[in-house]
């Protein structure tokens, strides 16, 4: 038996440091003084296993977090256990660093010994700021980093010289408010404030399991907020006259803790508010979707571009004529004698969350996966529909965990809310064990979640090798139409693809049987740190086993590695943790407005301004502005009008992918020049008889290809002068030529792992 769990770490450090002659020998004789204790069953399990195929040494666990901690761990390693990343963690490591003895288990080393100026500074000690000593446990160490931010020169000196205040005047109020600040004389920035953010700190992120590095990063968001108040508070009748007059202005524009005023037309209408909450496949949003059958004007808003497009078709399947609109396209429901489409207004507009129409009147709109109002990045749009929908009947379809916060949000507008509450329509059960890291284990019918791109086609080559069974795959990075085709796979019984290895994806908007999830971890990489899933993450993955009037009308649920098992049964045990703010955004209006106030500054700095300065009321918090900041900062140097600018920060741009972060620049040059522009200058897709030629195709530079393609789509429904779409354009085509290529592709991934599997089997 191979346990796939326990020695992921150690195949992939063997796959880098040994030939590969050496990769497939006995794991504990190559490894040397590396392990030195593992748990019982898996050395058992490793002895049982003589030799190691290199098939499964790409199956990638270890974290960049991982990597930057072991990089310093240079003497004294001990490693123990297996850890519920499915490979190993190290713990109670011993290191020198800075002189200073540290133990521990993923420790920050900024926290055990830095140097501040001339004063030497230890986590939880003692430092000295401005000639005060400051002591105390974490809260004064959050509060002393958040000075040091402050007194950074691109923080609040920036601001001041960008409103006209003289540098040195500046520098002076600065210094002055931070002297006070570490002295503890100022009360909005006390310990009890720092206390209060703390005990708050993860209310929005609904994190499961708190972790240390998600509460520091958490406190000090809110606590430079805090510190931004307190300083224009402090400095109130300071500021020369024009200064003061220009940020009572900008103060004006920030305050967003009356959203309910921005849609003046929702508030003439009476609305009726009905929920329809419940957990996965139970039905709730098939209820809400037949009264808006019924309606002579209606709105579908969905969380995905993939489920807008599907109830375009069950719409107009069913006779009722349906428009669809998402960033990148518009189509039409209504059609002629032939056939063709008609421009124009149908029954039903179907679209995408952020496209929603806030100037049709309409007399049933559905709002699906309401509990979305509290993502930290989108959550903006579905608090805009709540608050601005023009209709008079409004269905909301989501979890229960936000009903309190809804009703409370409808009574700052004098509206009720109905409740209709729904049961889970297929049992779900709990496993007693997991597999044990056994892919043999693995039948039709099971869905194996992962958590990285390299780990979904890692896993599948393994399951495929172990089991025979073929495996369709669906994540995050692949198009939503090729998502839609891999499940359609997999959900036929006579497709030959058995077995669905899928990211995190899979929790909204694709419609699957599964027998089972099989988690291989419960914890993944968020870009900043390993966490563990939040709560609602692990009910709605896990929900996705099991459907109703299909041969799985009973759900399981289970993981790889039998330490995770803990953690999963105690996220379906328990109930829901209650969402109790909304997240709220300014409008492309109030940006605007902001930014003339600044003429001369970046507009990166514009945005990181105007959420520094936003205010908020107890129902709300600010969408973090990160995405947007970064695609601004990559536009600076492009000279385009404002209203070009807003636009593009709203763009889909994915700045991790630096080929499309590439195109991107280049559509916004075309864009200030004005020139209108092929999709070809932007794309080059392989020959279309690649296929015959049998010539391999690089899937991953295909998904960048198709979020290139989809950017030139989305910015042509914005500036169609500058580049061309619609339905039956050369961009259009270009989407479903690179999609047929992807299909290809994956294809071709299966037949290459496959028969490398056998291969490395056989011999």
């Amino acid at each position: 038996m191979l346990s796939l769990a326990t020695t992921g770490n150690l195949r992939r450090w063997a796959t880098q440091k040994l030939p590969l002659s050496a990769t497939t020998g006995p794991i504990s004789a190559k490894t040397g003084g590396l392990v030195q204790s593992l748990h019982p069953v898996d050395q058992a399990t490793l002895s049982q296993s003589p030799r190691l195929p290199v098939v499964f040494c790409r199956f990638r666990h270890i974290t960049r977090a991982a990597k930057k901690h072991r990089k310093y761990l240079k003497e004294k390693h001990e490693y123990l256990g297996g850890g519920p990343l499915g490979g190993h963690e190290l713990r109670g490591t011993r290191e020198r660093f800075g002189g200073q003895e540290y133990t521990g288990r993923r420790r920050e080393f900024e926290d055990t010994r830095e140097s501040f100026g001339e004063q030497e500074y230890t986590g939880r000690t003692k430092r000295a700021f401005g000639g005060s000593e400051y002591s105390g446990g974490w809260q004064n160490t959050a509060i002393c980093k958040a000075v040091d931010r402050l007194n950074m020169p691109r923080s609040i000196r920036q601001h001041l010289e960008a409103i006209g205040m003289p540098a040195m005047e500046a520098s002076q109020l600065i210094e002055q408010f931070s002297a006070k600040v570490l002295q503890n004389e100022v009360p909005e920035v006390s310990h009890k404030v720092v206390d209060a953010l703390a005990a708050d700190a993860l209310e929005v992120g609904m994190s499961f399991e708190s972790m240390g590095t998600q509460r520091d990063v958490a406190i000090a968001d809110k606590l430079d907020r805090v510190l931004w108040d307190a300083f224009f508070t402090h400095c109130e009748g300071m500021f020369p006259p024009d200064v003061e007059r220009r940020l009572e202005r900008m103060r004006s524009i920030a305050d967003l803790r009356y959203p309910a005023e921005w849609n003046p037309k929702s508030r003439m209408m009476k609305r009726k508010i009905i929920m329809h909450v419940g957990p996965t496949n139970s039905g709730k949003t098939y209820s809400a979707l037949m009264r808006l059958k019924e309606a002579d004007k209606g709105a579908y808003l969905s969380p995905l571009r993939l489920l807008a497009h599907e109830i375009f078709e069950t719409m107009n399947n069913a006779g009722v004529p349906c428009n669809l609109v998402t960033g990148e396209e518009k189509r039409y429901g209504v059609v002629d004698e032939n056939g063709v489409p008609q421009p124009g207004e149908a029954r039903v507009t179907s679209s995408t969350i952020e496209m929603a129409n806030f100037e049709r009147e309409v007399d049933v709109a559905i709002i699906d996966e309401i509990q979305m109002l509290a993502d930290i990045e989108r959550g903006w749009a579905w608090t805009h529909a709540l608050l601005g929908l023009p209709a008079r009947e409004i269905h909301l379809c989501g979890e229960p965990t936000v009903v309190e916060l809804v009703k409370k949000i409808c009574a700052t507008v004098d509206e009720e809310v109905e409740v209709k509450r729904y049961d889970r329509l297929s049992k779900l059960e709990m496993q007693n064990e997991s597999i044990y890291g056994n892919l043999r284990l693995v039948q039709k019918g099971d869905c194996f979640v992962t958590f990285s791109r390299s780990g979904i086609f890692a896993a599948k080559q393994a399951i495929e090798a172990e089991t025979g069974l073929r495996c369709a795959v669906a994540y995050g990075s692949l198009p939503p139409e090729s998502r839609n085709s891999q499940a359609k796979l997999f959900n036929d019984p006579t497709s030959g693809y058995d077995v669905l290895v899928a990211s995190d994806a899979i929790g909204m908007g694709l419609n699957l049987n599964i027998r089972r999830i099989i988690f291989e971890a419960v914890r993944k990489f968020d870009g900043k740190t390993v966490r563990i899933l939040s709560l609602t993450q692990l009910k709605q993955i896990a929900g996705r086993a099991g459907r109703f009037g299909t041969e799985y009308a009973v759900g399981q649920a289970t993981t790889l590695d039998q330490r995770d098992m803990a953690i999963l049964k105690r996220a379906l045990a328990i109930p829901m943790i209650e969402i109790k703010r909304a997240g709220i955004q300014p409008t492309p209006q109030m940006i605007e407005e902001f930014a003339m106030l600044l003429p001369n500054a970046p507009f990166s700095y514009v945005l990181k301004t105007l959420e520094m300065m936003s205010r908020n009321s107890s129902l709300f918090f600010p969408s973090q502005f990160r995405a947007m900041v970064q695609v601004a900062e990559i536009l600076d140097n492009i000279k385009m009008p404002i209203r070009a600018r807003i636009t593009f920060i709203s763009a889909p741009v994915q700045t991790r992918d630096n080929t499309l972060v590439g195109e991107a620049v280049k559509m916004a040059q075309a864009v200030a020049a004005g020139l209108a522009v092929p999709i070809d200058n932007f794309v080059k897709l392989p020959e279309e008889d690649s296929k015959k030629k049998k010539k391999k195709l690089d899937l991953q530079r295909l998904e960048s290809n198709h979020r290139t393609i989809m950017l030139y789509l989305w910015l042509s429904q914005r500036f169609p002068n500058v580049f061309e779409g619609g339905f039956e354009s050369e961009a259009s085509m270009y989407k479903k030529r690179c999609e047929n290529l992807i299909e290809i592709a994956l294809k071709q991934a299966d037949s290459r792992r496959l028969e490398r599997a056998r291969k490395l089997l056989e011999e």
